[in-house]
């Protein structure tokens, strides 16, 4: 398990996108999705939300070494970058990016909160 210090937002190595990705507080994947943009609003389709949950935090949300903590905002929804955060129910455990460029709009965030590969 990822200790509570690791914070919201951690980063891990990724077999599958080769680079290190931003990560939850359980070590699975974040997505950001790319019709987003930098709004603070959802724009994910009513039909796939709850394939798509939000990353949420408790309290402000923190992040683990590697990652600037002024990126960061957000509660109900964390974001990172101005993106939106999402976690991908495809993804069973930590280290899978079953999400990765899924409908070429769902993609892991690299360090610097851009979209990795």
């Amino acid at each position: 398990s990822v200790p509570a210090a690791a914070g919201t937002l951690g980063l891990a190595d990724n077999a599958k996108i080769g680079k290190p990705i931003i990560v939850d507080s359980s070590g699975k994947t974040v997505y950001m999705f790319v019709p987003d943009g930098t709004s603070t609003t959802s724009k994910v389709p009513a039909a796939i939300q709850a394939n798509w949950p939000p990353v949420t935090a408790s309290g402000a949300p923190t992040v683990g070494s590697g990652l600037d903590q002024s990126k960061v905002a957000g509660t109900t929804q964390v974001s990172y970058n101005g993106h939106l955060l999402y976690t991908f129910v495809g993804d069973k455990a930590a280290g899978d990016a079953n999400g990765q460029g899924l409908g070429n709009v769902w993609y892991a965030l690299s360090a610097s909160g851009d979209k990795a590969g």
